[in-house]
């Protein structure tokens, strides 16, 4: 599958605003053992102690566990617009990221706002499409939750839809922990 780079933006203020590849699949080096892909992950990740998923060594967490995490991470910036967390927990070099966060952070900076008709998204399935130098590519389904946006102060409130969606992520774990390391929409 090769990484095209795209980038979607709803006029509407759907809940996936921009989803973008970061550039062109290319292998390097030789193939690395697909790492353990248990059959069901719970809904929410629960990890003992003080760190969140996101913060444990590669080595003691799923990918599957981390993915659902980082869809909470960008749960939280569809309500809120704080990206922070969101960045944190991906690559620096994950342009696709950049470009979500950033659309998501410009709504709410502009005084825009959204809200949704309960959890704004739900992981659906997490199934791995293959290993990649550092790390395992998944394809993420979900749905995103109904609800309504205004893209700016004094701008008209607009409704969306439930939608269903399906999201490619390239995780990477040279840096010990896993990250996003590339974003784009299946298909």
């Amino acid at each position: 599958m090769r990484f095209v780079r795209r980038v979607a933006v709803v006029v509407a203020c759907v809940p996936v605003l921009v989803l973008a590849g970061c550039g062109d699949d290319e292998s390097a080096g030789e193939p690395v053992e697909l790492p353990s892909l248990s059959p069901s992950v719970p809904e929410s990740p629960s990890v003992s102690g003080a760190l969140g998923v996101e913060e444990l060594p590669a080595s003691e967490v799923e990918p599957e566990e981390f993915v659902r995490a980082w869809v909470d991470a960008y749960s939280e910036l569809v309500l809120t617009g704080d990206g922070t967390r969101l960045r944190a927990i991906s690559a620096d070099s994950c342009s696709g990221c950049d470009e979500v966060t950033g659309a998501y952070e410009a709504i709410y900076q502009a005084g825009g706002s959204i809200k949704t008709d309960g959890e704004p998204n739900t992981v659906t399935a997490v199934v791995a499409d293959e290993a990649t130098e550092n790390g395992v590519r998944l394809v993420v389904d979900f749905t995103s939750a109904p609800g309504r946006a205004t893209k700016s102060a004094g701008s008209d409130e607009v409704e969306f839809d439930a939608t269903a969606s399906s999201w490619v992520l390239d995780l990477d774990s040279s840096a010990g922990n896993w990250r996003v390391l590339r974003l784009a929409v299946e298909g």
